[in-house]
């Protein structure tokens, strides 16, 4: 299920990320001190809750300083490398990991995504669906057409990846209340009014750079109510939205003031 009317955070991955797993939300986040303040898996982490992080990209930008941890931007974690390592490769051995844990499990796999501007790297040759594509990161060396096209081969890839993400939940069904939220930290302009990229000043933005994708599956074993869930898809909401869900998905009970927002899913077991 996709949601249509998500904002982010911010426009970067250094605001987005911290900011996402805030407990105070956009108007009151501040990335200086997110770093030393508890945030979300903090909190889910004391409910003894087992937590990984798992990171393709930059790092977590603090968010995972206090919770297990593991780089795959080399092979000597990641099997899947060529020009660069896969976001695929964060799954290996993630079957083993869940089999080993006794309690309830939030697994966060940060990928490297679609993030610019060398989109011609993020995605294995066999993804080279749309041509012509851009091959270089001076985007001022290619035509709207291929930067497009490299841009869209990536998020084929990310199609794929999820869709390997789901196998591996829907291989845990039986056992676990299994879902998966993916959602993007920042949007990414391709040449509408000739901007590029992202990063841009949260109130200049253009809507490319903070309309952000979020998309929810659930497991039949879930307390996700899918049909009901529906009726909030195309409700504006945000980033602010993420802190809640999770703590309302693995039921823990914080006395954390939150950010007010949206419900962003119902429960099938209770009124959100």
């Amino acid at each position: 299920m996709s949601f249509s009317q998500i904002s982010s955070c911010g426009t970067s991955t250094a605001i987005s990320v911290p900011c996402m797993f805030s407990t105070d939300g956009k108007d009151d986040f501040d990335v200086n001190s997110s770093k030393n303040t508890e945030n979300i898996l903090d909190i889910v982490a004391k409910a003894d809750i087992s937590v990984l992080w798992r990171d393709n990209n930059s790092d977590s930008k603090g968010v995972a300083e206090r919770v297990p941890y593991v780089s795959y931007k080399n092979p000597d974690t990641n099997p899947i490398c060529d020009e660069e390592c896969r976001d695929e490769g964060m799954l290996d051995g993630l079957q083993e990991y869940i089999d080993g844990q006794k309690q309830d499990v939030l697994i966060v796999l940060h990928q490297m995504g679609s993030h610019g501007p060398a989109y011609s790297k993020r995605y294995p040759v066999e993804f080279e669906k749309f041509t012509p594509s851009c091959q270089t990161s001076e985007l001022s060396m290619c035509t709207s057409e291929e930067i497009v096209n490299a841009y869209d081969n990536t998020i084929l890839y990310t199609d794929y990846f999820l869709s390997k993400v789901i196998s591996l939940l829907k291989h845990n069904t039986p056992k676990y209340e299994t879902s998966m939220i993916y959602v993007s930290d920042h949007g990414e302009s391709l040449g509408e009014n000739n901007v590029y990229l992202h990063g841009m000043p949260y109130m200049f933005a253009p809507e490319a750079q903070i309309h952000v994708p979020l998309i929810v599956w659930a497991g039949a074993s879930s307390d996700v109510d899918i049909p009901k869930t529906r009726t909030l898809k195309d409700i504006p909401n945000s980033h602010d939205a993420l802190a809640q869900t999770i703590l309302s998905i693995l039921e823990v009970e914080s006395d954390v003031a939150l950010s007010p927002t949206p419900a962003l899913l119902k429960r099938k077991s209770v009124i959100w």
